[in-house]
């Protein structure tokens, strides 16, 4: 859209969208479906959100047009504010005592402001510290509170991340927010200098893996098999975890695949990582990709203790490298914010914590991709993001609401208008992607080449339009999480007001049943789709009838989820035992070991054995267990 072009309403229900303080936002405005633009209303200032709003509420982004967008665009995104403190002694390490002094100039990746020649005089800068490692290493760290408190004042933080010369940076193709990655076609990289092993491996990620087995929402192909692999090549760390995740889907392939094929990797990872972080060596983007790589790696093997642990360590490396304008200053750290923000959502959902991560920096990803999808009312990519982003801000803010009752933050009064609202928002989620949901051109009408389905079957996953393909492929995931979203509402809500778990849970949870097996069957499926899709399945299956056709077909599809590598937890083994009076669930989930390879009982009895005492550890013991999952949902 060029400038003074008058602004066209885009045919897309965000256009219906205008910021409104949500009862949980005590940092910055969520977007709210289903309202008429009113921008004269918005603040202009955060001086004036200041004054007028809790604890310093931020201004989102408004249905300008031309110059008048471009005016407010720093307004809109300057949602500054105090962030929590992760300083616990078990991620100390990942914090460096010393980096360079960062340049008076942000220097963001895709910063056209910079004239060439000042660009090349920062890479000769940067090029020269390289030669002379000891120069610029006089600046201390500041230490986590400080970097608190230059974010919460509007402060960038200093961070190597910006600069252009970091590993595997100027070789990357840019990649925007209006191109689906899916349609690019990655540049060849050469891997001939690496050790047979790696470069087996590598390949083998580029052609086998894909974005689903990194549970990406939306099209990350480019991602996955290019800037990240780029990334790895110029830090060893982080070549070592990509390497051994690949390792690892590999050996679950292979009959005779042992532990040992992979996990020699992985400790290389830690180790190196470990050593980099205590020489001081700068923080770039590649070290958090790194330990964003591993916590993905331990989701899968279930070592939720370590997890968690290097997801604390990657908040505070977030806040340390990014600021909240830095962060979605391109599409590779918006895809870093996007992975390490699944990592928090899902372990609040999992123990009943509130996120690591302050809710301001969920809520200006929302501000920038629903504005996007405004600017670009024509991308479908650029709606599916804004809507995933707006799930997630949905998601967290059911986290915070249910988190304030039983530590009395709230009273049951204020708790049900709130939760209206919170009801509210979630119906017109949905709502506001009808248009989407309804575009018959993507709708999947024949499933040719698929099995018969099984007399069995619990649902019809071959209905004609029950699934969606082509740019609309992630809307499956997406109403699958949607779905997952309203059962856990529903459900706790009804536990919390004391009432009986309302019929509609049943229909919701088969509704996630449907997609899932239509997922699976299809033969157009990406492969991996099923591990995207296996949270809201491990939701769904504690709200199906407990006849021994629904409990076999449940134990089928999390016995093949089991076996593509992803671990569940004990507790969740156990919970479903007992509620289907099944006790060999508590061992595995089919009768007899069936469909149990041996590698994922070699990771299970690995994972056990090296678990250490949790007693110290609360929130660790309470993702293991999935205690916020499995004790609030209301389902006796």
């Amino acid at each position: 859209m060029s400038h003074g072009q008058p602004y066209q309403q885009p045919n897309f229900d965000y256009s219906q969208v205008r910021p409104a303080y949500s009862p949980h936002n005590n940092l910055f405005p969520i977007a709210q479906l289903g309202q008429p633009v009113n921008a004269s209303s918005w603040p202009e200032s955060l001086d004036e959100i200041q004054q007028g709003t809790p604890q310093g509420m931020a201004s989102a982004s408004r249905a300008a047009s031309g110059t008048e967008h471009a005016k407010h665009r720093r307004t809109r995104m300057r949602a500054k504010a105090a962030i929590p403190e992760v300083s616990d002694s078990e991620e100390e390490i990942y914090v460096k005592k010393e980096r360079p002094a960062a340049d008076s100039v942000h220097r963001g990746l895709g910063n056209s402001s910079k004239s060439k020649t000042a660009r090349k005089n920062t890479r000769n800068k940067d090029a020269a510290s390289a030669k002379h490692p000891a120069q610029g290493y006089t600046q201390p760290l500041p230490s986590i509170e400080q970097s608190e408190q230059d974010v919460r004042f509007g402060q960038s933080p200093p961070t190597d991340a910006s600069s252009p010369s970091q590993p595997g940076s100027r070789g990357s193709r840019h990649i925007d927010h209006l191109t689906p990655e899916s349609s690019l076609s990655p540049e060849t990289i050469s891997l001939s200098h690496l050790p047979h092993d790696q470069r087996h491996y590598l390949e083998y990620l580029r052609t086998n893996v894909t974005y689903h087995h990194y549970f990406f929402g939306n099209d990350a192909s480019y991602f996955v098999r290019h800037i990240l692999i780029e990334h790895a090549l110029s830090y060893e760390p982080l070549l070592y975890a990509v390497v051994g995740f690949a390792a690892y889907h590999a050996t679950l392939k292979r009959p005779n695949g042992k532990i040992q094929d992979f996990l020699g990797y992985y400790d290389r990872s830690v180790s190196l990582l470990l050593k980099s972080l205590a020489s001081n060596q700068r923080h770039t983007d590649a070290t958090i990709l790194t330990i964003l790589q591993l916590a993905t790696f331990e989701e899968y093997l279930g070592d939720w203790v370590n997890l968690l642990g290097h997801q604390k360590a990657a908040c505070s490396m977030l806040v340390e490298l990014y600021s909240i304008d830095s962060i979605l200053e391109n599409e590779l750290r918006r895809r870093i914010l996007a992975w390490y923000s699944r990592f928090d959502l899902f372990a609040g959902f999992l123990s009943g914590y509130e996120t690591v991560l302050g809710r301001q920096w969920f809520a200006a990803n929302e501000c920038f991709h629903i504005d996007q999808a405004m600017q670009h009312p024509e991308s479908i990519h650029c709606r599916l993001q804004a809507a995933i982003a707006s799930h997630r801000v949905i998601a967290l803010d059911m986290i915070l609401l249910f988190a304030k009752l039983p530590r009395g933050a709230i009273s049951l009064q204020e708790f049900q208008k709130e939760n209206e609202l919170l009801a509210a928002r979630i119906r017109g989620w949905k709502e506001g992607l009808e248009p989407l949901l309804s575009d018959d051109r993507y709708l999947i009408k024949s499933f040719v080449g698929a099995p018969e389905r099984d007399e069995k079957d619990i649902v019809d996953p071959y209905r004609p339009g029950c699934l969606m393909q082509g740019p609309l492929w992630t809307m499956n995931f997406l109403m699958m999480d949607w779905l997952g979203t309203s059962i856990m509402h529903t459900s706790q809500t009804a536990r919390i007001m004391q009432k009986q778990p309302p019929p509609r849970l049943k229909d919701l949870a088969l509704d996630v049943c449907r997609l899932f097996e239509a997922v699976e069957y299809w033969p157009g499926s990406v492969p991996g789709s099923i591990l995207s899709a296996q949270a809201g399945l491990g939701i769904a299956v504690m709200f199906l009838p407990q006849d021994e056709r629904h409990t076999m077909w449940c134990r089928r599809k999390l016995a093949k989820i089991e076996a593509q590598g992803y671990t569940y937890p004990p507790n969740f083994r156990d919970k479903l035992a007992n509620l289907w009076g099944i006790a060999e669930v508590h061992h595995w989930w089919l009768p007899d070991e069936e469909a149990c390879p041996s590698i994922v009982r070699s990771i299970r009895s690995f994972i056990e054995a090296r678990t250490p005492s949790l007693s110290r550890q609360p929130k660790a013991e309470d993702v293991r267990t999935m205690k916020g999952l499995v004790d609030k949902l209301n389902i006796d």
